[in-house]
C-alpha cells in the first residue's frame, strides 16, 4: 500500500462522514532501528491519549518511546511494557484512583477490569517505540483511531459490516487507551469506546464524540463501503412520534 492511496482513502472517509478532526495512525516499533527515518521525537513528556490529539500540532509524524510518558498505564496498556515507578509515586496513584467519589471502588475493582479485557497486551513490553501521525502520513501503520459523533460511528461501522457481516464491538469501565489499542492489533477486529474521564478529557474528545480503532488493513474497506452503504433512513413520519 502507498502513501499516496492512504490519502485518498483518508479523503473519501472524510469526504462521505464530515469528521473534522485527524485520523491517527498508530505504528509499533519493535526495536529502535524500525522507526521510520520520517518520523521525528516527540518533545518533553506526555500521555499516551494525551498525544492522539497532539498529532494535529505536529507537520510530520513523531515517535515515543516510554521515557517520553507520564502515565505508566498508557505504556503498559499500549505494548512498551510497565514502567518503574517510585513506591510513593504508585501508592499516590492508587490514592487518586479509588475510594468513593473517585474512579473505582477498590483495588480489586481495578484488577476485575483491567483483567476482563478481552484483548490486552498484559503490560508486556513488545515495543520499543511507537509512531503516532495523521492516516495521510504514517506509511503502513497498525491502527488507526477515528474520532467521531455517533451518526458518525454508525456510517464506519455500517461500512465495516457490510460485505464482512461483523458486528463491531464496543466496551467501556476502563482507560481509552487499554481498550481501543490492543484489540485492532492483536485480534485484527475494530472496537469503540466513549473512553474514561481522564482520557476523554487529554485527548480533547468534546461531549459528544467517542473513539473507533480499526486495524489499518481495514482502511480501504471502509473508504470503497462507505459509498456503497445507505447513508440516511427516510422513515414514514407516523413513525417518528
Amino acid at each position: 500500500m502507498s502513501l499516496a492511496e492512504q490519502v485518498e482513502w483518508a479523503q473519501k472517509i472524510r469526504a462521505f462522514t464530515g469528521i473534522e478532526r485527524d485520523f491517527v495512525a498508530l505504528k509499533f516499533c519493535q526495536t529502535l532501528a524500525d522507526v521510520p527515518s520520517w518520523a521525528t521525537r516527540y518533545q518533553g513528556k506526555g500521555i499516551y491519549c494525551g498525544m492522539w490529539k497532539e498529532v494535529s500540532n505536529y507537520p510530520q509524524p513523531f515517535y515515543t518511546v516510554p521515557d517520553d510518558h507520564i502515565c505508566a498505564g498508557g505504556t503498559s496498556y499500549t505494548g512498551m511494557g510497565q514502567k518503574d515507578l517510585p513506591p510513593k509515586m504508585i501508592e499516590h496513584g492508587w490514592n487518586m484512583l479509588v475510594g468513593e467519589g473517585k474512579i473505582y471502588y477498590s483495588r480489586e475493582s481495578v484488577t476485575k477490569c483491567q483483567e476482563s479485557v478481552p484483548h490486552s497486551f498484559k503490560k508486556e513490553k513488545r515495543f520499543e517505540a511507537t509512531v503516532m501521525g495523521r492516516l495521510e502520513q504514517v506509511e503502513n501503520p497498525d491502527v488507526v483511531l477515528f474520532f467521531c459523533n455517533g451518526r458518525q460511528l454508525e456510517w464506519l461501522c455500517h461500512a465495516y459490516s457490510f460485505e464482512s457481516g461483523e458486528l463491531v464491538h464496543g466496551l467501556a469501565g476502563l482507560s481509552l487507551c487499554a481498550l481501543v489499542v490492543p484489540q485492532p492489533y492483536l485480534a485484527r477486529k475494530p472496537i469503540f469506546s466513549p473512553g474514561d474521564l481522564s482520557g476523554r478529557e487529554l485527548a480533547r474528545m468534546n461531549d459528544g464524540e467517542m473513539c473507533v480503532a480499526f486495524p489499518f488493513s481495514d482502511i480501504p474497506t471502509l473508504a470503497r463501503n462507505l459509498y456503497r452503504i445507505k447513508k440516511f433512513e427516510d422513515l414514514p413520519k407516523s413513525l417518528l412520534r
